[in-house]
């Protein structure tokens, strides 16, 4: 697996400079980096087909087989033919996050060709990241970190479980996306943030396993790329934070600081913070009264409210209820209760006077600027065309 993905990460970056080259041209042609996305991609095409069909045939966990299968639905995407037909009205209905990446002047067949090169550019930077996250998937042993740190079951089997949830959900989503154009009528984030999300969720676990239970050196090359990537993609995070709660901000960049000081009890505080964190960002993103007003003119309104007041379901629902996308929303239901329990894991491995390292604590601030990032996005008004 290793060797494939830095082959085909070195492929894409030389794709990524081409469609730059190309879109700067008066008459540009997609059609050879279409094709040379997919013989880029068909090493790791063909090695999910073998990691699917194993899979199944091992009864491996339910969370792997979730994103093999996605994986696998998303590069047989990557190879589906583009329909030239109704251009205007494909151009149209695409989400003006991707209109604003290739500015058209007109509505023709280059630029239908440019929408489409674009999204299955992303789906093979996004098969190669829910490639690496199998991997880190796959390592993952729970029972293991529960005896390693003494951890009570309630606490792994809550995270084992929020984990199941959340991989269910992200293959609901990628089920949904049955053709490129399912894919552009979402904002152009949706996608890689929510590949995103499931690739730092899996690093931070794997961040708590002995090292022999981890990759090798080649395997950590790739590693080290993909999590400055995804540190690079998420470095907004804060300013986005400052934008909705300034008062937030200023503690989540003390524990971020924190990371690289000298302070003896800096896991304490750095832990503090990330459970306060989301926490308070949620009840400003869906304050009580707003959710309350809202939640009567909700269909099914099971497990919104205890004892009179929204529950983190409730909140999540009402930052999702401008997206008219029941499986992302399920996703992102799921990919805040796993943080959650993220967090109250490495809250217990430290209570247990276990001393986390910084690769453990940069772990999980990655894991919460990139659901930030997500979240914020999402609650901005991002859906809107």
């Amino acid at each position: 697996m290793s060797d494939d993905l830095k082959t085909a990460k070195t492929a894409l970056a030389k794709l990524h400079q081409d469609m730059d080259a190309i879109n700067r041209l008066a008459r540009p042609s997609y059609l050879k980096v279409i094709e040379q996305m997919e013989r880029a991609m068909e090493p790791i095409r063909r090695q999910q087909l073998e990691i699917s069909r194993a899979l199944e045939m091992s009864g491996a966990a339910a969370r792997i087989q979730e994103i093999a299968s996605a994986n696998q639905h998303w590069q047989e995407l990557i190879k589906q033919a583009s329909t030239t037909s109704r251009i205007a009205e494909s151009l149209s209905a695409a989400h003006q996050s991707w209109i604003e990446r290739i500015k058209p002047i007109q509505y023709d067949i280059s630029h239908f060709s440019q929408l489409q090169a674009s999204a299955k550019l992303d789906l093979c930077d996004t098969s190669l990241r829910l490639a690496a996250t199998e991997r880190l998937m796959a390592g993952i042993n729970f029972e293991a970190i529960r005896s390693r740190f003494q951890i009570e079951m309630p606490v792994i089997s809550g995270l084992e479980s929020s984990i199941a949830h959340v991989t269910a959900s992200y293959g609901s989503l990628a089920e949904s996306l049955r053709e490129i154009s399912d894919i552009t009528r979402l904002p152009a984030f949706v996608l890689p943030g929510a590949t995103r999300e499931i690739y730092t969720t899996s690093f931070a676990i794997e961040a708590l396993c002995t090292w022999d239970e981890r990759e090798d050196d080649d395997e950590a090359e790739t590693e080290i790329q993909l999590v400055a990537e995804a540190e690079l993609e998420t470095s907004g995070c804060i300013a986005l934070l400052q934008q909705v709660e300034p008062g937030l901000a200023r503690p989540y960049i003390g524990a971020r600081d924190a990371l690289y000081g000298n302070n003896a009890d800096r896991a304490r505080h750095i832990l503090s913070s990330l459970r306060e964190l989301w926490n308070h960002l949620l009840r400003r993103l869906a304050p009580d009264d707003l959710v309350a007003a809202w939640i009567p003119g909700v269909p099914n309104q099971k497990d919104l409210l205890h004892e009179g007041k929204p529950t983190r379901r409730a909140r999540v629902l009402y930052v999702c209820r401008e997206l008219n996308n029941d499986p992302l929303t399920d996703f992102l239901m799921h990919d805040t209760r796993a943080l959650v329990k993220l967090i109250e894991l490495f809250n217990r491995v430290h209570e247990l006077e276990t001393e986390l390292t910084d690769e453990q604590l940069r772990a999980i601030l990655l894991k919460t600027d990139s659901w930030l990032m997500y979240i914020l996005q999402i609650s901005m008004g991002n859906f809107q065309k």
